[in-house]
């Protein structure tokens, strides 16, 4: 174990750490070309899922993995890209509608092809290990 640990739950958690941020660099090394940040491709991408449909800020948040995720200044940034567009919601004047252009759309799934094969950093992994690695995470997270 080394003296660089205290205890194995103390390892497991610097291996999560360390993991978060190899898969976190491998994803944006992808991102960069099409100067995105991985928050604003995980938005993109949830807005795509519901395209031509919009989603509220407060249900866009909801469905971004990261929790304190700044709403506001993520979608600033995508308004200033021209890749969302913000619209009042006609039955509720307070909501305001987050929706991809038709552009958008097509640059986000031209962005998704670049990920086609983003699990083959797993792919050195059985199915068994995959498995047993994703009933221990979500068994973290469910507490």
């Amino acid at each position: 174990m080394g003296n660089q640990f205290k205890n194995e739950h103390h390892r497991l958690i610097a291996n999560l750490h360390q993991t978060d941020g190899y898969i976190f660099n491998h994803f944006q090394q992808k991102l960069s070309p099409f100067d995105l940040s991985v928050q604003q491709y995980i938005a993109l991408r949830r807005l795509s899922e519901v395209y031509p449909n919009s989603l509220s800020a407060g249900e866009l948040k909801e469905k971004m993995t990261d929790l304190n995720s700044d709403m506001t200044r993520l979608t600033d940034r995508l308004v200033a890209k021209s890749l969302i567009r913000r619209e009042i919601d006609p039955l509720n004047r307070r909501r305001v509608n987050l929706r991809l252009t038709p552009e958008s759309h097509q640059f986000v799934e031209k962005v998704a092809l670049e990920f086609k094969d983003f699990e083959s950093i797993l792919s050195h992994l059985t199915d068994e290990e995959v498995r047993i690695m994703n009933t221990l995470l979500e068994k973290i997270r469910n507490r």
